[in-house]
């Protein structure tokens, strides 16, 4: 009983709120230009009113696979050309990484990211397509304590916006 009055508590917060913003969910593909190139998928998420992006992550190499998290604050979202009628838009921030990955012997990283890209709504602002490159950097938590290289994330994708 209890959790059914949870569930329709979250379920009526979620729509009395939908109108105060709109929020933007989509899915991306993933590789690692710095690396061994291992293609993986994201899901994404951001919301209108604040300048923050976050992915759920998910890569899979020959000899291991990798989850993570991603958070992004977009410092510059501004528009750099028209195409016809619709701008194309570059943006750059700030974020973090968390990442799990499970190969021969479990390894659990984090650090900071550098996204830098384009983006672009079209069909009345519900489609969000974008490209980005996101340099990171980090240490290794897990099996010890160590400096994670630099390495060269790419991702492309697209976001639905719902208001």
């Amino acid at each position: 009983m209890k959790t059914k009055v949870l569930g329709l508590v979250a379920a009526l917060a979620v729509l009395g709120t939908s109108s105060v913003f709109a929020f933007g969910i989509g899915l991306q593909v993933n590789g690692n230009a710095g690396r061994v190139f291992n293609p993986g998928a994201a899901v994404t998420f951001k919301v209108d009113s604040i300048p923050l992006v976050f992915a759920v992550n998910w890569n899979a190499g020959e000899d291991s696979t990798t989850i993570g998290l991603t958070a992004d604050y977009w410092g510059i979202n501004k528009r750099l050309v028209n195409i016809g009628r619709t701008p194309l838009n570059w943006f750059f921030g700030v974020g973090f990484f968390v990442n799990t990955i499970f190969a021969d012997e479990f390894a659990l990283t984090g650090g900071i990211r550098f996204p830098l890209g384009l983006n672009m709504f079209v069909l009345d602002g519900f489609l969000e397509p974008f490209v980005q490159i996101a340099p990171s950097m980090g240490l290794q938590f897990i099996p010890s304590l160590g400096i994670d290289d630099l390495f060269w994330p790419i991702s492309a994708g697209f976001r639905l916006w719902f208001k």
